[in-house]
């Protein structure tokens, strides 16, 4: 008996079915295991964001919260003045994004006092940045006017 040329294929096709299964089976595990590696990223992406540090550690202030910060900032510009000779002349808060201080400041006095100031007040630690400023000639000086700005969280 002949058997037709039809069982032929279909035993050719369950046979190399059968050969092929190991590596389908592996392939739709790597899928399944980056499917779901997927999914838990996505559900991090969605996730709120917490509590961020914004610099490293020891170099915010160290303040409670953001009237704290400023007045680390006041002290901090209060006694470089003090200790170069330069006028303080205006201090006034800033509204700045949760977790930073930001206080106006204007001081005047011999040029290099100024800058000087300016100086120690970034170079030093805790980070205090003027984030915005302005130096102006005036009779017997200069006058700095900025905006200082540091992370206190």
């Amino acid at each position: 008996m002949r058997l037709p040329p039809l069982v032929y294929g279909v035993g050719a096709g369950l046979v190399l079915a059968l050969i092929a299964v190991p590596f389908t089976d592996t392939a739709l595990g790597v899928l399944s295991k980056a499917r779901a590696e997927r999914e838990v990223l996505a559900a991090a992406a969605r996730a709120p964001v917490g509590d961020v540090a914004v610099m490293a550690p020891g170099l915010a202030i160290g303040a409670s919260d953001t009237a704290a910060g400023r007045a680390a900032i006041m002290a901090r510009v209060q006694a470089l003045a003090k200790s170069g000779g330069v006028l303080v002349e205006e201090t006034s808060a800033v509204e700045v994004a949760p977790g930073l201080a930001a206080l106006r400041i204007r001081v005047s006095g011999a040029e290099k006092a100024v800058v000087a100031l300016a100086d120690g007040l970034e170079r030093g630690r805790p980070l205090v940045r003027l984030r915005s400023w302005q130096l102006v000639p005036i009779p017997g000086g200069v006058r700095l006017s900025g905006e200082a700005v540091a992370a206190w969280r």
